[in-house]
């Protein structure tokens, strides 16, 4: 059977549209029955160092085998063993297919065959992906996908392969310091150490649980969670947020610039609706019918949807009429990570800069911080739910800012005052 092999380094380009010369694979081009494949002979080599004529690297060079360096000669002397065994192959068959090339070339190569394991999706990142996709709800499925990016970046870091059988009680224990020292994030295109504090971890936890136990239900697996290793209640402090003073006086204040005169728009507003901030950039125009926001949070969708309805403050329709946003937007909108770097600014800039005591999220000593230094998008949503405790009834409360009836969560936002406390004893 006619065949035809040449072997060079493979073009590819960068970016910016020029041919990339270093460290570059060399493939085989075969050719045969009408039909032409590439096969990668292992090695890299730059473009100056090979003989696009001779087909070889050339004398006195080196290529790359991964990150190992490997002399011409050996380079060499694979090419032309897969040139003998194309010639040997051809020669005695007068049909073939590429598996079948393939499967021999390998053996010259020394490649491992493929080794065929689980269906892809009920490997553990498989039907890991297949239960975000299939079993989780739109609005808490970004949450659910961060935990599996913190289970890849692990695999990376510790050089292992993940399988339902290597998921120990002492991986997860593992894990779990992972993420306490060493999880990254990706900031403006970089990664960084980003760890975890002790509830982070803890949701973490109990949402790998969750997969888990979605996942003993499609393939026989071991249970890690239980006796070797429980996952501890997640614990919350005295929440910090602004009082309607503090809030009223980010409103009036007179501001040095237009784009903290937004974010000031963007933060008081929210205080006045109770939304998280993942939901308030959706909001549309359109969400306001006769002075009342509607709209579905977006954790409560999927599940059992619960409708958040606020009539609008005077002072929220006031900063409405500030802007008129082609797209039907309310509000001029940046991303989370620069709001929250310029709240911390702004309440520096008008004064809020009251100390504050709070137990720090990671190491749960106590310690004394400016209010600007914490201020952050979801303080507002607190500063929503605790200036209106205990003046109108909870269940009022959660029906605006979206907390569904009985929410553990929902008491998380609030502070018992004492002048509430005195008001209950004297009711005795």
């Amino acid at each position: 059977m006619k065949y035809n092999v040449k072997f060079s380094p493979e073009v590819r380009k960068d970016k910016a549209g020029n041919r990339i010369i270093n460290n570059v694979p060399i493939f085989a081009d075969i050719r045969f029955g009408g039909g032409r494949m590439f096969y990668f002979t292992g090695y890299r080599i730059d473009i100056d160092n090979f003989d696009t004529d001779t087909q070889q690297a050339k004398k006195n060079t080196t290529g790359r085998e991964g990150s190992r360096p490997v002399q011409y000669n050996i380079i060499n002397k694979r090419l032309t063993a897969i040139r003998a065994t194309l010639d040997l192959h051809f020669a005695n068959v007068d049909t073939t297919t590429k598996d079948e090339v393939k499967a021999l070339l390998n053996k010259v190569c020394r490649k491992p065959e493929k080794k065929v394991d689980q269906p892809d999706d009920l490997t553990f990142f498989g039907l890991f992906d297949k239960y975000i996709k299939d079993e989780v709800s739109a609005g808490s499925r970004p949450i659910m996908k961060t935990v599996f990016n913190h289970w890849k970046q692990y695999e990376e870091k510790r050089n292992i392969k993940l399988t339902f059988e290597v998921v120990t009680v002492d991986v997860l224990k593992d894990f779990e310091k992972y993420l306490v020292s060493e999880s990254e994030k990706s900031v403006k295109g970089k990664t960084v150490k980003a760890p975890k504090g002790k509830n982070t971890v803890i949701r973490i936890m109990k949402n790998t649980r969750a997969f888990w136990n979605y996942a003993r239900k499609k393939v026989d697996i071991k249970y890690p969670f239980g006796e070797g290793y429980s996952i501890p209640a997640e614990t919350y402090v005295k929440p910090i947020y602004i009082t309607t003073d503090e809030r009223n006086l980010l409103f009036h204040a007179t501001l040095p610039n237009e784009r903290l005169s937004r974010v000031r728009d963007l933060f008081v507003f929210q205080c006045l609706i109770g939304a998280r901030v993942g939901d308030m950039v959706n909001l549309k125009k359109s969400n306001i019918q006769n002075g009342v926001l509607s709209y579905i949070p977006r954790k409560t969708k999927g599940k059992d949807e619960t409708e958040a309805t606020v009539p609008l403050h005077a002072m929220a329709i006031e900063i409405l009429n500030r802007y008129d946003i082609p797209d039907g937007s309310l509000l001029p909108f940046i991303s989370d990570q620069r709001y929250n770097v310029y709240i911390k600014e702004l309440f520096e800039v008008v004064g809020l800069t009251r100390v504050a005591t709070r137990t720090h999220p990671r190491t749960k000593k106590e310690e004394q911080v400016r209010l600007c230094d914490i201020a952050s998008s979801h303080m507002a949503r607190r500063a929503f739910v605790g200036n209106l405790y205990g003046k109108v009834d909870n269940g009022i409360i959660s029906s605006m800012s979206g907390h569904v009836p009985g929410s553990k969560a929902f008491t998380r936002y609030y502070a018992v005052s004492s002048d509430l406390q005195v008001e209950a004893i004297n009711k005795l």
